[in-house]
């Protein structure tokens, strides 16, 4: 195991990516701290993870709230008295609208929670890790924050998540606190097969300018965290690294009919 007596957190780990990166690091020997709205399902994952020999703590906490953060980490340094390992992962998204459409409200929550709860979380749980001169921050951006999307609050939020993480790994890396993100191509969550069954995405038109043809699942992005984290990842921060499927690589083939596939 990777990560033996290890202090994980993860924001938005009741489902999805977290929940599938909080499980892979609980099976490499973590323990495992999940900061999320969505209370019962952050219990019920801490609950199996428990199941399994590790410890586990499920929070209840609003990321873009400085006091829900606040009380989350110390809560946390209750609990295990330091934290290894902090993934920023808790977001949403919003629909494709033009700039011209999308209301104030929407904007302002998607940044809220996407780019305003990545800093808050960075900047309480760094100071943690500062202090004990040890610790690995991943934050989840989007393929949408390297490359442009009809959407005009979460792509840029996404984007100033990746700035953020070059910022805070160039601060912190005199203190041995590597900061790193992935950014996720399109990944098989509740939340993307919603919008797929609502009709605000085409799962046709994805898979047609994806080199591979296939969607990411969440898992493969917990393999990202998980080397990310490691010590194999010792001297990599600072970067961000897509898991895609090729979505990023495909550039403007797509426009031009690409070979055929």
């Amino acid at each position: 195991m990777d990560f033996p007596e290890k202090v994980a957190v993860i924001t938005g780990g009741g489902m999805g990516i977290g929940e599938a990166i909080a499980r892979a690091f609980a099976r490499e020997g973590a323990h495992i701290v999940i900061g999320d709205v969505k209370i019962e399902l952050a219990r019920e994952v801490v609950k199996e993870i428990k199941g399994t020999g590790r410890k586990g703590l499920a929070l209840q906490a609003d990321v873009s709230a400085k006091e829900d953060v606040d009380r989350m980490v110390e809560e946390i340094l209750k609990a295990f008295g330091k934290i290894d390992i902090l993934v920023n992962n808790a977001g949403i998204s919003q629909l494709p609208l033009s700039i011209l459409d999308l209301d104030i409200e929407t904007w302002q929550k998607v940044t809220d929670i996407d780019y305003k709860g990545t800093y808050l979380c960075s900047r309480r749980v760094g100071q943690v890790m500062v202090t004990q001169k040890s610790g690995s921050v991943i934050n989840i951006s989007s393929v949408v924050g390297l490359a442009s999307a009809p959407l005009v609050a979460y792509s840029p939020a996404k984007s100033a998540v990746i700035m953020l993480t070059k910022i805070l790994a160039t601060e912190w890396g005199r203190f041995n606190v590597r900061v790193n993100a992935i950014a996720p191509g399109y990944t098989l969550t509740p939340l993307l097969k919603g919008m797929i069954e609502r009709g605000e995405r085409n799962p046709e038109m994805i898979l047609k300018r994806t080199p591979m043809g296939k969607l990411v699942e969440p898992e493969d992005i917990a393999n990202a965290a998980l080397f990310l984290a490691s010590e194999k990842a010792r001297y990599i921060t600072g970067v961000t690294l897509p898991v895609d499927a090729g979505f990023l690589a495909d550039g403007a083939w797509s426009a031009y009919g690409g070979y055929e596939r």
